[in-house]
């Protein structure tokens, strides 16, 4: 591969939604299902960057063949791997495929993004320079949801668990955007270099102008996958106990969701609750339909069992929009209980209910709350701030460049 000698070339090796090329020809990758924002925001920013050449590498089922391109100056590398299970190979021939790809690209530094699937486990087996970013971590949300007794439910966590234990103690460079997440690394590797920077928040979160519904008719907000992870049944649970104060209430889920899951557990749950004619799902949405749902929604609700910080969030802080989040992982370092937002309890209905109660009984104060944290969000969340950021970890990391 030709080289700019004047640049220094970066590759991210992480997911990437493939519809950004549309050369698939009639296949389906199969492997990503989630808009990824806070990867497709910040690639075509640093890309712009004069003297940086950005490079993407992913992995993708379904895909006929491999394609290279270049696509807002970011050149994209989407490797194609056999329709199998990729835990069951240990995650070896997502890095065999990587392994290669890196070689002909010849990076002057990798950065991976999350320990969650093989990316990053590619990265630090590459033999190049390596900075991770932790986003979410498996160890975490499984001891979230009972440790042991939640392995023997879900095996497939066996791998990535091990493979993430593996990947930071062979790394020495990290990105965190909390402590939780700096906390955890430190946990496996003491003498790693942290560096903190925040995940940017996309534009159509700052463009909402609010316009929240009748006090008497709340709407709430929850964005996320559909999965017992993210304590949909527990919101299911708890917004049921709010009917008899709030009779008028409608819930809105935007995010994927299993018609399996659906089915057998969700849409019983709702039957036995009563509130099936109160709760919409609508699917994975884009930014800007979000955006649109933030403008009129009461609040918005997470009420996941781990998470290290969720870009929800952010963007609802961003939005003006008040927050009811669990208190776990990295998300009391986003919200100030009783200031900015209210925490609760993981996995506990009544605390739930109350913390939702806090918000629709007081409309007044929900709203000086969302300033406050809309005032501090505006400034930590700005795109352009945050990708200067990452430039002078890259600078930091090849000072030769």
């Amino acid at each position: 591969m030709i080289r700019n000698h004047d640049k220094m070339r970066i590759a991210w090796v992480c997911p990437y939604p493939a519809s950004v090329g549309n050369f698939c020809q009639g296949s389906r990758p199969k492997s990503i299902t989630h808009p990824i924002p806070w990867i497709t925001l910040q690639a075509p920013l640093v890309a712009a960057i004069p003297n940086i050449e950005l490079h993407i590498l992913t992995i993708g089922k379904g895909y006929k063949e491999d394609y290279h391109f270049i696509d807002r100056g970011i050149h994209f590398h989407f490797l194609k791997v056999p329709n199998f299970p990729r835990t069951l190979l240990l995650y070896q021939w997502d890095r065999y495929r990587i392994h290669q790809c890196l070689q002909n690209t010849k990076p002057d530094l990798v950065h991976a993004f999350g320990t969650e699937e093989g990316y990053s486990y590619a990265a630090v087996t590459s033999g190049y320079p390596t900075v991770i970013m932790i986003q979410g971590i498996i160890s975490r949300i499984v001891s979230g949801l009972g440790g042991l007794w939640a392995i023997l439910r879900t095996p497939r966590w066996v791998v990535p668990i091990l493979l993430e234990k593996y990947t930071i103690n062979r790394c020495q460079t990290f990105i965190a955007e909390t402590r939780f997440a700096a906390g955890f690394v430190r946990e496996i590797n003491p003498a790693a270099t942290i560096y903190f920077v925040k995940t940017p928040v996309r534009r159509e979160f700052f463009h909402v102008q609010r316009n929240p519904v009748p006090a008497d008719k709340p709407e709430i907000l929850f964005v996320g996958s559909v999965i017992r992870e993210k304590g949909i049944e527990v919101l299911l649970q708890g917004v049921a106990r709010i009917v008899q104060e709030f009779a008028r209430f409608k819930l809105h889920v935007a995010g994927p969701y299993s018609p399996q899951y659906m089915n057998s557990s969700l849409e019983p749950l709702m039957s036995r609750l009563g509130i099936s004619d109160q709760v919409r799902f609508h699917g994975l949405l884009s930014a800007s339909e979000i955006a649109e749902l933030m403008s009129k929604v009461t609040l918005l609700v997470l009420p996941t069992y781990m998470d290290t910080s969720p870009n929800v969030v952010a963007e609802s802080q961003v939005a003006g929009v008040p927050v009811v989040a669990s208190s776990v992982g990295g998300i009391p370092e986003m919200i100030e209980h009783g200031a900015t937002g209210f925490l609760v309890e993981p996995g506990s209905v009544e605390a739930l209910a109350h913390g939702l109660l806090q918000i629709l009984r007081h409309p007044g104060l929900a709203k000086d709350m969302a300033g406050k944290a809309r005032a501090q969000a505006w400034l930590d969340y700005q795109p352009e701030n945050q990708v200067q950021k990452l430039a002078a970890i890259y600078y930091h990391c090849c000072p030769a460049r």
